[in-house]
């Protein structure tokens, strides 16, 4: 049992290495970590958020403010969302540089003078300041000219990205490459079918959007409703938060909603 339990744990510390690896300055994907501005914002956004929702089920100060100490968890939770953004732009960018890949490697250029194009027409599409695509175009151009091999160059982008569509171009481009594949069938093959894949993605998260601002407003409108309903009735709603019973209430309502917010949350959030 301690063997186990040893190896569980030297599992879970491996896991946080990768994450955590060094790339030599290169972008990590995988982790996000907040400035001090940042931190501070988020936590003073959240804070507000959760007194003003503490005080509007409670009507009780103490309680709001201990609500409010809940928001020294949310920069953590604001990091997860941030990564999955930043992926998301990534993804998207990344399958417009494939395009471009595809269209310059069937033009007759060497993959290598294929990635310059390739980075040429992203730095025209998107612009050249703070885009992602951009600055691993960059990246990989500049280690290629030192001759380092572009397989490792993509895997190596593949896995500071964490993305499952740069891992299969990656994985798919490197087989190619030691087999001796028809490299220029391959990547125009693998392009249509990871391009239309994050396209599918896309038209997803489209039609999934206006369900989660819908969700969105669900939540919002009983808490919403009980403050509107706390200011206008002139007493009506104070054996709410006076009384044992009327607490009891205000808890099992917020936590109806709040497990609501999160079980919505969850349906929309659908992977392919």
């Amino acid at each position: 049992m301690k063997e186990k339990a040893e190896k569980k744990g030297k599992k879970k510390k491996k896991k946080v290495e990768v994450i955590e690896k060094d790339y030599n300055g290169a972008t990590n994907y995988n982790v996000y970590h907040m400035s001090k501005g940042e931190v501070i914002l988020y936590t003073g956004l959240a804070g507000v958020l959760l007194f003003g929702l503490g005080y509007v089920f409670y009507q009780n100060i103490v309680v709001s403010l201990v609500f409010s100490l809940l928001a020294l968890k949310y920069p953590k939770i604001k990091e997860k969302d941030l990564i999955q953004k930043r992926k998301k732009q990534l993804t998207l960018q990344f399958k417009d540089m494939l395009y471009s890949l595809s269209s310059a490697v069937s033009s007759g250029n060497s993959v290598e003078h294929a990635l310059e194009i390739a980075r040429d027409d992203m730095i025209n599409q998107y612009g050249e300041h703070k885009i992602f695509i951009v600055d691993e175009l960059e990246l990989m151009v500049s280690k290629v000219s030192i001759n380092q091999n572009i397989e490792d160059v993509l895997v190596n982008f593949a896995e500071r990205s964490g993305i499952e569509d740069v891992k299969t171009f990656a994985d798919i481009f490197e087989v190619a490459k030691r087999t001796g594949g028809n490299l220029v069938q391959i990547i125009r093959q693998s392009t249509d079918v990871i391009a239309d894949k994050i396209e599918i993605e896309t038209e997803m998260d489209t039609m999934l959007s206006g369900k989660k601002m819908e969700q969105k407003v669900v939540t919002v409108m009983p808490i919403l409703l009980t403050f509107f309903m706390t200011v206008t009735t002139d007493g009506f709603m104070t054996p709410l938060f006076t009384t044992l019973a009327g607490r009891l209430t205000s808890t099992v309502a917020l936590v109806l909603i709040l497990a609501g917010a999160f079980w919505a949350q969850s349906i929309t959030n659908i992977e392919i």
